[in-house]
């Protein structure tokens, strides 16, 4: 069946409302057998710092030319550079484009009317209440997205219509965040100052962080002031007093915007803005009366408890494990052993090209922030694939996921995967869990960035160790070992040629007259002369031979006793002039061979063949 394919952007700025945005997609998915849905999300905050970077990159993973839609949580990317991109994007790729509660250019908007919900909530204060002195808290105002400006716009509606005295009007700019509305309590009975009667907020966030605060101080709400909120997240719904907010169903929302951006791939929804319903719930804070729902809350905290206690038994094994995993195909057994955690039936985790190829950073592209062109997918639970050490495949990232994998999965969600401000990868999860909505999928893939990293730096240590060691093994000037290398190695491969090949051979090489080259030529001359002399061993022995420079001019090679002619090849001329040297090059070999009948120790060997050597020598000298 061909599917529409439709992207949806987001991101986690509360994670209750998250979760039931996401189960109004699921739903819609559901209902429609020719949909697929990829929605990428993120916990970028509305702080514009390069970590907050590295989230919204989950965004730029996405080719638009892929999908025939694109879905977006436009209110909750706080970040308007963020917002500006993905407004060329659209431009650039001419899909509908659809955004829920923020204008952004290109897209239709589904959403409530901020501004006529606000006003309603501060009309029940003054008319119901009659409250006459407001302070006001706003969210953002100056980061592009127009919900902060709308909400207060509709307060600044409420009070001119109630003409109210804008002395006893006070609007305090604040960010959306529970602490603001906690250190503006603070402040307020710090200072003494007097209550207004009601704290109007632009979120129940900030609502939620001011009634704690007033409480501490000993203000109780809503006897000695009204609080109202904007949101009715979950929190609001649990909180005592009930928070007297502006509801909108997300799931609901979420599932109608998904029809409007199908019905505008169809070409069948033309308009730019589609209203959506918001109630004003009247409740504990504001001083209306709320019914008692038992059962609700003893569900909500049967249900969050048993989730929370699950999860932290599964996270510390989890972590246990992760933290002594020695190398990414241990960590990768382990997440995929651990894949409950997650709450969905498959996880997939993709690691970028140049991270997974270089331990090295000093390797990584120069935009190491963003994705690979190419990615591994390093780790599979739900479906089986061919496993080629954690090597499952690798495939071109604009893909997003091996073909198979895309046919099967009609509702994935992506998040990325880095570590400060390079990237890692990401992960993909085909369903929703309870965790989602506690905010604990943050805590997860902090602690895996942290054991991809960690597992990285070991790889990279070893990698170091092993050039320490080969430096600490071998003699600098020509490579061959050292005598630190006859100490660790010498004996065991004496050993094997004895026990494997029947026996061994010992030569112990030294270079014809090298005093000479040095007095003549100099001493740059004669080192070039002994790497001559090294290279000539290197092209007669085999891979598995002990070659090593025993001293100044001397070398020693522990061989088979099976490589004949080894001794012949070496002992005589060397070509000089292809080494480019101005003097005679030679060598001289003496030779001990040893059967693996009547073995001898090695020091005895080298000794005899030291000996030997020079008795040659002594015979060459006396012939000249």
């Amino acid at each position: 069946m061909n599917r529409y394919r439709i992207a949806f952007f987001t991101a986690d700025w509360n994670y209750d409302l998250v979760e039931s945005t996401l189960h109004g997609l699921e739903q819609f998915v559901d209902d429609h057998e020719d949909v697929s849905l990829c929605i990428f999300d993120c916990f970028g905050k509305d702080v514009n710092n390069a970590r907050d970077h590295s989230e919204y990159a989950i965004f730029d993973l996405v080719d638009l030319d892929q999908f025939d839609g694109l879905l977006i949580q436009g209110n909750q990317i706080v970040l308007g550079p963020v917002r500006d991109a993905i407004a060329r994007r659209v431009a650039q790729s001419g899909i509908p484009a659809v955004s829920i509660d923020c204008p952004i250019e290109g897209c239709a908007v589904l959403g409530i009317d901020n501004r006529q919900a606000q006003h309603d909530i501060v009309r029940h204060l003054v008319e119901g209440h009659g409250a006459r002195r407001l302070v006001y808290l706003t969210g953002i105002m100056d980061n592009g997205s127009p919900e902060a400006r709308q909400r207060l716009d509709g307060f600044n509606d409420a009070c001119r219509e109630a003409d109210l005295d804008p002395a006893d009007i006070e609007i305090i700019r604040c960010t959306w965040r529970t602490s603001d509305g906690l250190r503006v309590a603070e402040r307020w009975l710090r200072k003494g100052l007097p209550l207004p009667d009601a704290f109007v907020c632009g979120n129940d966030e900030m609502a939620l962080g001011l009634i704690e605060g007033l409480q501490r101080g000993g203000v109780r709400v809503p006897d000695d002031v009204r609080v109202t909120g904007f949101d009715n997240i979950t929190s609001a719904e649990l909180s005592r007093p009930r928070l007297s907010t502006v509801s909108r169903d997300y799931s609901a929302m979420n599932y109608s915007a998904m029809e409007c951006l199908l019905k505008r791939i169809k070409g069948l929804e033309k308009r730019d803005f589609i209203p959506f319903e918001y109630g004003v719930i009247c409740s504990e804070s504001c001083g209306c009366r709320e019914d008692e729902r038992p059962d609700f809350f003893r569900d909500k905290y049967f249900q969050q408890t048993r989730t929370l206690k699950a999860f932290f038994v599964q996270q510390e094994q989890l972590a246990a494990e992760m933290f002594d995993a020695s190398d990414l195909g241990e960590l990768m057994d382990i997440v995929e052993r651990n894949q409950a955690i997650f709450g969905c039936d498959s996880i997939y985790l993709c690691i970028n090209d140049y991270y997974y190829d270089n331990y090295d950073k000093k390797q990584w592209r120069s935009d190491s922030e963003r994705f690979g062109r190419e990615m591994i997918l390093s780790a599979c639970s739900g479906v089986a694939m061919p496993d080629e050490g954690h090597v499952y495949a690798r495939f071109p990232t604009r893909y997003l996921l091996p073909g198979r994998i895309m046919d099967d999965q009609r509702f994935l969600i992506f998040y990325p995967l880095h570590y400060n401000t390079y990237s890692i990868g990401y992960l993909v999860m085909n369903g929703i869990s309870q965790a989602a909505k506690l905010n604990l999928h943050e805590s997860i893939f902090s602690f895996l960035e942290i054991a991809i990293e960690n597992v990285r730096k070991k790889g990279l240590l070893r990698q170091l160790n092993d050039v320490l060691d080969n430096l600490y093994v071998h003699d600098a000037l020509t490579g061959l070992y050292n005598r630190f290398g006859y100490e660790r190695f010498a004996r065991q491969i004496y050993e094997f040629f004895l026990q494997e090949e029947g026996g061994a051979q010992i030569l112990f090489v030294d270079m014809d007259d090298m005093k000479g080259i040095n007095d003549r030529y100099g001493h740059e001359i004669g080192d070039a002369a002994i790497r001559a002399a090294a290279e000539q061993i290197k092209r007669n022995c085999r891979a598995g031979d002990f070659m090593m420079r025993y001293g100044g001019d001397e070398f020693l090679v522990i061989a088979s006793v099976r490589e004949n002619g080894l001794a012949d090849a070496l002992d005589g001329a060397l070509d000089a002039g292809a080494a480019g040297l101005p003097c005679r090059l030679s060598l001289t070999v003496g030779q001990v061979q040893v059967d693996a009948n009547a073995p001898q120790t090695l020091d005895q060997c080298v000794q005899a063949a030291d000996a030997k050597m020079y008795e040659i020598k002594k015979r060459k000298k006396a012939g000249q």
